[in-house]
């Protein structure tokens, strides 16, 4: 991060766009800037298949027949609109308080808007079946790689130890920067032509897989983009001056982010019956008669859930706890809106050096709040049968897929010769993603070609929505 003006931290990159906060990064290999209107960028990410299809992947409840559930696509849309709150509240503070000079010459829209284009995007590499899926592709890496070969050579002994690692920790987060800056889109063979800064800013773990197994100083428990990707990454990197650090606003992100989710799989987990009022009660007394700092205003929450429901029951509201538990997520929201954008006001200076580590919710009464809604939601949501069963069907779907189109991708686009089954497997693979490959592996050795054959197939299945997945697996294997 750069030190400038006796002191004053000019916001990473911002300060070299000469009128335009959109720098975007185009096919060409210099990346050179381009203007675009905020209304364009988010134009196109609305407008993009690959956005539209997180309507049907899991939030947190695989294949759920009820609208009435989130799905990543409602998530995403919900972590945006707080993401874009958020943004406002920390540029109006700290330009009242003139910390930076970068907030005098700049708009809270240039400022903001990042953040409302990245929770869009923040999880659309995400795999079918939720978290669930990334364990599955991961662990069928770990257990089924060293089968594989190409003629009479094992796969793991051909790929480098880089590109094992990034299979073997196979991650939503780094496959959002595979698929946003690699996949065709509108004729472009780079991606969405992101901004740096959105890019940026959905890079929570500025790591790759093989420095998170051997050099991880900052304790980043999951890697943040692929070899495939390792270009690009440093291109970010240099033109947003973060000296391997993370984007300041990916902060700002992950705490729309934890807002967002934490406070919603609370309600959607009592449309499905499987927590209850009272259980959400109980929870917050317990953490209320714990040895934090906050006991006291925790307790506030709680009555002032209680409250809310004595209100709905008074109209008598047809659901009055889960409406109560509606209304009590919205008031909370707005809290932990202000506690992450204080905390990130407190510790600029620190973020802006790249030192700063922990969570903007630390020491905070919402940082208590969620780590109750966490052992709920640990405890009773995450471990339910509902969740349970729909999820290890997936990991069946996701390792029959894999098993299936694994092998063909192996020999595809080589001199081996690929049997039927092979080819016709190969076939039914959207030349979307075979495209994808082929424009990424030209010119590149047989090593690259097989990583990103192996890619290939990874980003087709983890594109799947999951009733995709579901009806493929049906059609192939029932």
């Amino acid at each position: 991060m750069s030190e400038e003006n006796d002191g004053v931290y000019s916001f990473p990159n911002l300060e070299i766009h000469l009128k335009e906060l959109w720098t975007c990064h185009p096919e060409t290999p210099c990346f050179a800037s381009c203007s675009r209107p905020t209304s364009f960028i988010h134009k196109t990410i609305i407008c993009s298949t690959l956005f539209r299809r997180l309507q049907d992947k899991a939030q947190v409840f695989p294949l759920d027949d009820d609208d009435y559930i989130r799905t990543r696509l409602t998530h995403s849309l919900e972590v945006s609109a707080i993401g874009k709150k958020l943004g406002e509240y920390v540029f109006k503070k700290l330009k009242k308080e003139k910390r930076d000079l970068w907030f005098e010459t700049h708009t809270e829209k240039e400022f903001s808007d990042v953040l409302l284009c990245a929770g869009l995007v923040h999880d659309i590499g995400n795999p079918p079946f939720g978290h669930f899926g990334e364990y599955a592709i991961r662990e069928w890496f770990q257990t089924n790689l060293s089968h594989l070969y190409l003629g009479k050579e094992q796969i793991t002994n051909i790929l480098s130890e880089w590109q094992l690692q990034d299979l073997y920790s196979f991650e939503g987060n780094a496959q959002s920067l595979r698929i946003l800056s690699k996949t065709p889109y509108l004729g472009k063979k780079n991606g969405f032509n992101l901004s740096y800064e959105v890019l940026g800013a959905i890079m929570k773990y500025p790591i790759s897989s093989v420095d998170l197994l051997y050099n991880n100083p900052n304790s980043y428990k999951k890697m943040g983009y692929n070899f495939s990707e390792h270009e690009l990454f440093e291109d970010i990197n240099e033109k947003m001056g973060l000296y391997g650090n993370r984007h300041p606003l990916s902060y700002l992100l992950e705490a729309a982010d934890d807002i967002a989710y934490r406070t919603s799989d609370v309600e959607d987990a009592m449309v499905k019956k499987v927590i209850s009022f009272q259980e959400i009660i109980k929870t917050f007394q317990h953490y209320r008669t714990q040895d934090g700092i906050y006991g006291s205003r925790i307790q506030e929450y709680i009555n002032k859930l209680l409250t809310i429901y004595e209100e709905e029951l008074a109209k008598n509201e047809r659901k009055p706890e889960l409406t109560a538990v509606q209304r009590w997520n919205q008031y909370i929201q707005s809290m932990m809106i202000i506690n992450a954008g204080d905390s990130f006001i407190k510790n600029y200076e620190e973020i802006m050096k790249g030192k700063f580590n922990g969570s903007l919710f630390d020491d905070t009464v919402s940082g208590d709040i969620i780590l109750a809604i966490a052992e709920l939601s640990e405890r009773l949501v995450y471990t339910s049968s509902i969740k349970t069963r729909t999820e290890l069907f997936g990991r069946r779907v996701i390792n029959s897929l894999l098993n299936q189109f694994m092998p063909a991708a192996l020999v595809y686009d080589t001199e081996e010769n690929a049997t039927f089954i092979e080819q016709r497997t190969i076939d039914t693979v959207s030349e979307f993603y075979k495209s994808m490959y082929h424009s990424e592996a030209y010119k590149r050795n047989e090593q690259e070609k097989l990583y990103l054959r192996i890619l290939m197939i990874t980003d087709y299945i983890s594109g799947m929505t999951d009733s995709y997945a579901k009806r493929l697996y049906q059609e192939l294997f029932a």
